[in-house]
């Protein structure tokens, strides 16, 4: 169904709101943290302003732009909080992988409320068994951010099966009745995504409700949302477009730290210094160095989404594409540029002074945000690196997420 009550916003309507979002996700930063959550009234400003629904397809009341536009709302957000970039980009990324489900699917999805929110976790931590006309679930996954604002959640899922075959791994959909929220979020960093535990037992799984994420891995090929959505978007390769969503809260809270340091360098002089930190030249090196490392990282990442647009727009059109090569490739660039904002992070945060280590500095809660979204298995700059290495090397790869 689409939604035609209002007019679709363009790219710069989207960036205003979601700075004016980010003012109000800074106002609220205390609360969320001590609650463990965003509110929900910020939630919902997120989603009516439908910095959700950018890669969602047009024909289910989505803007079906592209992942440019995704990065530039999160670059935003991200500079003003890191968890509202998080959950922002990670519910909208999910109205693009939906969209690769079966027809049926998508139709409960959004059939009739194109801004409906699901929550998933990829892990396979549930069990399921193959029975007629479906799977009985089971399992319990951590990290499931988002479902305290969602109406359905798909968590990985092994189906073994019976004849000795390597098991399926399925993401399965359940509703909102069917599954159990465990408030278990309490965290160092990234507390306001809220990404509590979600379990489910002995639930019945219809076929149609699931998508084989094993048969991607393994090389994807058609998915079941293709006979509806045939847009060059959704052709992209799955793992390479779901991670381009996550760096963007990393680059953001990188150039939100810069914003945060320079305002106290400004402000601070050193204990036992006559010289204002903003006039120390030692100062100035680590700020010059920290914001071209930062200029780096932020023309990596739009450079990535923008061929994510080429590649699509090339598999859409039959076109010949090297997918193991573009994928471990920006898989190479998504962990350098996660290390890169760490690195420079960290060293801001170690000079921003003893100061900083007080709960209302935006330093500190950058340093910890960012330390923290940086462990996802998409940014692990040791396992990724050694692939691509094996990659460029002539050597087979070992099994991962590129």
């Amino acid at each position: 169904m689409s939604d035609s009550s209002a007019t679709n916003p363009t790219l710069e309507e989207l960036v205003s709101s979601a700075h004016r979002i980010g003012e109000r996700a800074v106002r609220e930063v205390r609360s969320a943290e001590k609650n463990g959550h965003l509110s929900d009234e910020l939630v919902q400003d997120i989603n009516d302003a439908r910095l959700i629904q950018i890669l969602q397809p047009k024909r289910l009341g989505g803007l079906e732009m592209g992942f440019p536009d995704l990065v530039e709302v999160g670059l935003v957000l991200g500079q003003y909080d890191v968890s509202t970039a998080w959950i922002a980009n990670i519910l909208g990324i999910h109205h693009w992988w939906g969209a690769l489900a079966s027809p049926q699917l998508q139709e409960e999805l959004w059939g009739d409320n194109p801004h409906r929110l699901f929550a998933d976790a990829f892990a396979p931590m549930g069990v399921g068994e193959a029975v007629e006309g479906g799977y009985v679930v089971s399992g319990q996954w951590p990290f499931a951010s988002g479902i305290l604002w969602s109406e359905w959640y798909a968590g990985g899922t092994l189906v073994h099966s019976k004849d000795g075959q390597p098991p399926r791994l399925l993401m399965c959909f359940v509703p909102k009745s069917e599954y159990t929220v465990k408030r278990d979020w309490d965290t160092v960093g990234m507390r306001g995504t809220g990404s509590c535990s979600v379990a489910v037992d002995k639930v019945f799984v219809p076929e149609y409700r699931t998508l084989d994420f094993g048969a991607i891995l393994a090389g994807g090929g058609a998915m079941p949302g293709h006979e509806c959505n045939t847009g060059a978007i959704y052709k992209v390769p799955v793992v390479a477009g779901l991670a381009v969503s996550l760096i963007p809260p990393v680059v953001g809270g990188a150039l939100g730290a810069l914003t945060a340091f320079k305002q106290r360098m400004s402000e601070r002089t050193p204990t036992f210094t006559d010289q204002q930190q903003d006039q120390l030249s030692t100062q100035h090196s680590l700020l010059a160095e920290s914001k071209v490392r930062v200029d780096f990282a932020e023309h990596m990442l739009r450079t990535y989404a923008q061929e994510l647009m080429t590649v699509g727009t090339t598999i859409n059109q039959g076109g010949s594409l090297d997918v193991e090569e573009f994928s471990v490739r920006v898989a190479g660039w998504r962990a350098q540029i996660a290390k890169e904002c760490r690195g420079v992070i960290s060293d801001l945060f170690q000079n921003a002074g003893a100061g900083a280590i007080y709960m209302d500095s935006p330093v500190q809660r950058f340093w910890r945000d960012t330390h923290a979204i940086s462990q996802h298995a998409v940014m692990n700059h040791d396992t990724i690196m050694r692939n691509y290495g094996r990659q460029l090397s002539g050597q087979e790869m070992f099994a991962g997420l590129i």
